[in-house]
Order: structure tokens, then C-alpha cells, then sequence
């Protein structure tokens, strides 16, 4: 095939799997949000890139999915929807870190959906399972879903029901 990766590792951001000084571009989309300790994310980042190299990233921060974190609240009060960190933590982040930072940004992209249902199964699809601690076990009961439906109905507009998520666009570039 034309252009494209020509081989791929699997592997932890926290403990690339990859020799130090191997690379020219370190990339990764929106997978980062899940790594608990991002200064080791970017500390592997500087270790495995060459001088020059540039580490790019896509990632989701706080205020992702609002409108169902809300619609969750107001129905019981449990945190339904995964936390992420901040956009302020990124920027702290990446300006302690031993790279250089090219660009950091977050920009917010709107999906709509006609019914929540669409946007739950699209969130199952993607495998984003409520990972915090302290969220009720066992099956969401029908009055449950029911209330949540009714309580993220007033989020409506014309084109549908918004799920706003907040990406973080980082580039950040190793000295030479």
C-alpha cells in the first residue's frame, strides 16, 4: 500500500515498549485521557524521540460529555460519565516537561444524535466505560434511564442532542 505506517507496536504510553532515541514522530489520538500519570507519557515521549523529534497528540480533558455528566446529576447524583483532567493540568503538564511546546490547544467539537440512545451505544462502541470510583453497581433500572432521557431532553436544539467533547491538541518538540 502507498504511504501509512509500515509496522505497529502495541504498548503502554506510560512504558513505551521502544528504544530510547528511535524516533522522528511519536503520534497518538485520543488514547491519552486514559493514562493516569501523563508526566510519564511525556517523560517516555522525550525518551524514545530524537533530537528534533516532535510528539503530537489528541486528547480529551474536563467539561467532555457535560450534557450527560448533568443529565446523571440531576437524575441520582452518581458520576456516570468518566472524569478527565483538566485543560489547565495539560498546559502545566507540558510546560514542566523537558519538551518543547509547540502548540497546545482545546478545541470543543459538538456530535448530535436524535436520541440518547445513539450517543450511549456510540460511547459503548468506543469501549468508554465509566471507570470512577464510587458508581452504583448492578443495572440501571428502567424509571432510571427513563429520568436520564427526560433530564437530557432539555439539552435539545434543532439539530438534536449535543455531546460536546473538549480536545486537546498538543505538538511538542524535543531539543536538538
Amino acid at each position: 500500500p502507498k504511504g501509512g505506517a509500515t509496522s505497529f507496536v502495541a504498548g503502554d504510553a506510560e512504558r513505551l515498549p521502544l528504544r530510547s532515541i528511535s524516533l522522528d514522530l511519536l503520534f497518538s489520538s485520543l488514547a491519552l485521557q486514559w493514562c493516569e500519570d501523563f508526566a510519564a507519557v511525556l517523560n517516555e515521549a522525550e525518551r524514545v524521540l530524537r533530537p528534533g523529534g516532535v510528539f503530537a497528540f489528541s486528547s480529551l480533558c474536563s467539561g467532555t460529555l457535560q450534557e450527560l455528566r448533568d443529565s446523571w446529576q440531576a437524575v441520582d447524583g452518581f458520576a456516570h460519565v468518566n472524569r478527565f483532567r483538566s485543560f489547565e493540568a495539560y498546559q502545566e503538564f507540558c510546560a514542566t516537561s523537558r519538551l518543547r511546546c509547540l502548540a497546545l490547544d482545546m478545541r470543543p467539537s459538538v456530535l448530535h444524535f436524535s436520541e440518547l440512545r445513539q450517543l450511549t451505544h456510540e460511547l459503548k462502541a468506543l469501549g468508554a466505560h465509566n471507570l470512577n470510583p464510587g458508581r452504583p453497581g448492578g443495572l440501571t433500572g428502567r424509571a432510571r434511564i427513563r429520568a436520564l432521557i427526560e433530564a437530557y431532553e432539555r439539552f435539545r436544539t434543532p439539530s438534536g442532542l449535543p455531546a460536546t467533547y473538549r480536545v486537546v491538541y498538543g505538538l511538542l518538540c524535543k531539543e536538538s
